[in-house]
């Protein structure tokens, strides 16, 4: 984490805001090998909420909670003074996000608890697709009025 903090502090000291993020991160999924809830051991949680202290004090102007325990994401954002943002960190953090393609249902593999979809647009894309290309090998698309 100190590497991270250094690099957090110049990158701001170059005029560049930073959100943090902690907890589940999709980018460093090798690194945990798991899309499992994270820091659900004391140890895990207390390094977290170091981490997390550590961070706003680097200068990061949020913070992101990704699936931990929302006991845990309760405790990391009444703590702090920067505003601490959820996505499967439970309902008493400042502010929920969802990522949009999970959300309106583009994505069908992925399913983690904390998603809740309000569209299911994965049929609706596969459909419209299969339509194009339909069209497309029929020779329909485009016609003589879809063309300069």
């Amino acid at each position: 984490m100190k590497e991270i903090i250094e690099s957090v502090k110049r990158i701001i000291s170059a005029g560049v805001p930073i959100m943090g993020h902690l907890g589940l991160t999709p980018q460093s999924i090798y690194k945990f090998g798991t899309y499992n809830v994270l820091a659900r051991e004391e140890a895990e949680a207390d390094e977290l909420m170091n981490h997390a202290h550590l961070l706003q004090e680097a200068g990061c102007f949020a913070l992101v909670l990704e699936k931990i325990p929302a006991t845990l994401g309760q405790k990391v954002a009444a703590s702090l003074k920067i505003p601490v943002i959820g996505i499967g960190a439970g309902m008493h953090v400042d502010g929920q996000v969802l990522v949009m393609h999970d959300m309106l249902g583009i994505n069908k593999e992925f399913n983690p608890r904390f998603l809740r979809r309000y569209l299911n647009l994965y049929d609706q894309i596969f459909e419209a697709t299969k339509h194009y290309i339909d069209d497309v090998k029929s020779g329909d698309f485009p016609n003589e009025t879809e063309q300069y």
